[in-house]
């Protein structure tokens, strides 16, 4: 009777662990498959319009923009028409005859050479000798000649001793009167160049006048009447010639 005790608890011990152990085996799976199953209804359930947003999101995401070979391309620069460039040319040597002068008067005393175009076209004169030895300052161009290298004066350092003029003290009213001074001339030139439209345009206009002239005259000579037109018109009548 113990025996048979005995037995039935070991096979009932033995055949609880089994079953414990296929259930466990069992949870597992439904456990890892769970997530998946939910997962694939969540993407079945979307519509196509936001499957296809996150499609193009995702590329967006690993594709790098590349940039636009269009946008960085510049317009070319037109080329100098030749009436232009001879125009400029002798503008150039106006302004060489004109510092020439001003040398030869005694009113360029400069530290850069070229003396400065500017300088002299504005105020007549070239004086920053003077200036950068008071270290009040000197013009733009000047100062830009200074600093690449175009300087004459000796033991003179750019960074340290050159200066430009003070804007409330000389570069406003130096700046002024190149306004002014440009301007003035600029209009000239524009008024003069007006004019002489105006004045070729009545030119242009009379030649249908001549035209109509000589249309006129054709007219007339097909209205004169030849003498041997004439006489043949008179001998049809039988009117007798004199």
């Amino acid at each position: 009777m113990r025996r048979f005790a005995k037995l039935a608890l070991s096979l009932s011990l033995l055949l609880g662990l089994s079953g414990s152990h296929h259930l466990f085996a069992q949870d597992d799976p439904k456990k890892e498959e769970t997530p998946k199953s939910e997962a694939a209804k969540l993407e079945a359930s979307k519509p196509e319009a936001s499957k296809d947003q996150d499609k193009a999101e995702d590329k967006g995401k690993t594709e790098t923009p590349k940039p636009d070979a269009s946008a960085s391309t510049e317009a070319p620069v037109p080329p100098i028409p030749p009436e232009v460039e001879a125009k400029l040319e002798a503008a150039r040597r106006a302004v060489a005859e004109a510092i020439v002068a001003a040398q030869d008067a005694g009113l360029v005393k400069t530290t850069i050479d070229p003396p400065p175009i500017l300088d002299i076209l504005i105020t007549g004169r070239a004086n920053d000798e003077s200036t950068l030895k008071a270290r009040t300052g000197v013009s733009p161009e000047v100062f830009g000649a200074w600093f690449t290298g175009q300087g004459t004066t000796k033991d003179i350092n750019p960074q340290k001793d050159v200066r430009i003029f003070n804007p409330s003290a000389a570069l406003k009213d130096f700046y002024t009167q190149r306004a002014s001074l440009l301007s003035r001339h600029i209009d000239a030139v524009r008024k003069a160049q007006g004019t002489s439209k105006k004045e070729e345009a009545p030119a242009a206009k009379e030649e249908p006048k001549e035209t109509k002239a000589k249309e006129g005259d054709k007219e007339d000579k097909k209205d004169e009447i030849k003498p041997d037109d004439a006489k043949k018109r008179l001998q049809v009548r039988g009117i007798p010639q004199g």
